[in-house]
């Protein structure tokens, strides 16, 4: 009987470090961009992720890609970023340059002649 409630036990306390390390980070909060311009929308579609914006601000859940490779996505349907992070690791000031090289053009403010 001692060695079920102490299985037991175990089984719970493992379960409560599990659940604790699985809420520290909120849903829809994996990917964080700061733009730099306001967004479109309030919700965009980025390679099969729903980014959730307010104002310039960007978030959205884990995805199977490369953080380059969802931030090129990212700059491709945004524009410029002016920053990009993935679980709390943001990218360094190279691998956003090339993130940004990505980015679309700005047609609206092209003059026609």
């Amino acid at each position: 009987m001692a060695r079920f409630l102490a299985l037991i036990v175990s089984v719970l306390g493992s379960f409560t470090l599990f659940a604790a390390s699985a809420s520290a980070e909120p849903a829809g909060a994996h990917y964080r961009l700061q733009l730099a311009n306001p967004a479109p929308a309030a919700k965009v579609i980025v390679r099969g992720l729903m980014f959730n914006c307010a104002g310039d601000s960007c978030t959205a859940a884990a995805g199977a890609s490369r953080p380059a490779v969802i931030c090129a996505a990212a700059a491709r349907e945004f524009g410029q970023i002016a920053t990009f992070s993935a679980a709390g690791a943001a990218l360094d000031d190279e691998a956003l340059a090339k993130c940004n090289a990505k980015a679309r053009i700005d047609t609206t403010r092209i003059v026609q002649r």
